[in-house]
């Protein structure tokens, strides 16, 4: 009877062990998190989804800056994060988001950081907003990735409320900007797991 129980508990174990390793398995995470009140941010969030979507092995977290717990943070791979333009500032909300990081002992050190924003019109401040997160991560040690194309270097940007883009949907120029963004990030995020 001694013999069989120590074959159960034989058996037990190595099904824990194995369940161990599927579970350690686990595809890394790319956390896509903005703010947007007019819903043209949240279409950039989006695009980028699409663009994590295309890498395999790669799973994503699409969520507004106010529904993202700390534990999202942390488990994620990478952060992409998106703001619209706020008198050449990020919205407050991602500011506060950004400030409710965990800072003590650098977590978020090493992780991939990228950017994307909207802005009302040219010269509003894209790029102050984008420097502004992209500083804020590289204070937390994160490494900063650029989109796919040159008019994409510091991350994804779409103008929204100026000359032939006012009043639209955000144009596709913009969206495949983001969508770019998102695939790269998401390929160097598989590429940092290996």
């Amino acid at each position: 009877m001694k013999n069989k129980n120590f074959r159960h508990h034989l058996i037990l174990f190595f099904f824990m062990i194995l369940g161990g390793n599927v579970m350690a398995q686990e595809f890394p995470s790319v956390l896509i998190a903005y703010y947007s009140g007019s819903g043209n941010t949240q279409a950039m969030a989006e695009a980028v989804a699409i663009g994590v979507e295309q890498v395999e092995k790669v799973n994503y977290t699409i969520k507004p800056v106010g529904e993202v717990s700390e534990e999202e943070v942390l488990n994620a791979a990478a952060i992409i994060l998106g703001s619209p333009v706020y008198n050449a500032n990020m919205a407050p909300q991602v500011q506060e988001f950004i400030n409710s990081w965990p800072f003590e002992n650098r977590p978020l050190k090493n992780k991939i950081g990228a950017v994307f924003v909207t802005g009302g019109g040219f010269s509003l401040g894209e790029e102050s907003v984008m420097f502004g997160m992209i500083r804020a991560m590289l204070v937390h040690g994160m490494l900063i990735i650029g989109g796919t194309e040159t008019e994409a270097a510091f991350g994804a940007s779409a103008i929204t409320g100026e000359g032939d883009y006012t009043g639209k949907e955000v144009d596709t120029l913009f969206l495949k900007k983001a969508e770019g963004l998102g695939k790269r990030v998401a390929e160097l995020v598989l590429k940092m797991e290996m």
